[in-house]
């Protein structure tokens, strides 16, 4: 009898050791609203990741790593993270990955820059430096600038015929000092052609390289968008650096005004 009872033991733990194991899977608390492979041009670039948290974990807070040092300065808001990512200085493309963690879960962004092209310089003094002040416009102030060859219209219009423009749409976070004397703080202003709204900026959305023809139009291939850029304000000197794509070849334009200027005030009522 105590044989049988053993044996029926036997074949019962044989039984349970078949049994499968259940293991809990961790409940996926944070996913992208955005791409997760990114490319960017080889200058630098300010661009954002968009998240969603799916599970709110009390004390759980969103960060943000990345495995390579020419990727970072995050910037965190409310379901986005703000980025920059350095420019390259290397003859070939390069690859970097972003982190993005909420208590147990993280999600991944792959970013690949490319590489770093030896574009045809020029040197360009511009005879006017005019432009717009907006106001504020999404947060921030609105600086229109448009170094030019020609100047603008008798009604103040980007319209001479035959000219050439270079505008930049600059968006600050301060107002300007002198209202009679509108002009950009000196600083160091990146081109964003993310438009992520950042502050100190100039946008990809109306920020071009641009030649009227004879009628003073520009068609839509000679209105030329930067590919990289930077404008640096200085005491008496004002100078963008543009990379753009020309005639199917990249050049940089090296656009410098040196003297006074000051821009017109549209958020005056005599002007509108």
């Amino acid at each position: 009898m105590k044989n049988i009872l053993a044996i029926f033991a036997i074949v019962a733990m044989l039984f349970a050791a078949c049994e499968p194991v259940v293991i809990d899977e961790p409940t996926q608390q944070i996913k992208l609203t955005t791409d997760s492979e990114v490319t960017v041009n080889s200058g630098s670039v300010m661009g954002f990741i968009k998240y969603e948290i799916l599970s709110q974990v009390e004390g759980a807070e969103v960060k943000a790593e990345s495995n390579v040092d020419w990727i970072g300065s995050f910037d965190y808001s409310e379901g986005k993270i703000g980025y920059t990512v350095q420019a390259n200085p290397n003859a070939e493309p390069r690859m970097g990955v972003v982190t993005i963690s909420y208590d147990k879960s993280s999600v991944t962004v792959t970013i690949t820059q490319k590489l770093s092209e030896a574009p045809t310089n020029e040197q360009i003094s511009a005879t006017y430096l005019q432009g717009k002040y907006y106001g504020i416009q999404q947060g921030l102030y609105n600086y229109y600038l448009a170094f030019s060859d020609l100047g603008l219209d008798n009604n103040n219009m980007f319209s001479v015929p035959n000219a050439h423009y270079y505008f930049v749409d600059l968006y600050l976070d301060v107002a300007p000092a002198d209202m009679n004397n509108i002009v950009v703080p000196n600083g160091v202003y990146e081109f964003d052609i993310t438009n992520s709204g950042f502050a100190n900026t100039f946008t990809d959305s109306f920020s071009w390289y641009q030649i009227n023809n004879e009628q003073g139009y520009a068609l839509s291939e000679n209105q030329i968008h930067f590919e990289v850029a930077k404008l640096t304000v200085e005491d008496g000197k004002v100078t963008l650096e543009a990379r753009m794509q020309i005639d199917y070849m990249q050049k940089t334009h090296v656009v410098t005004y040196e003297g006074a200027y000051s821009l017109i005030d549209c958020t005056n009522e005599s002007y509108q």
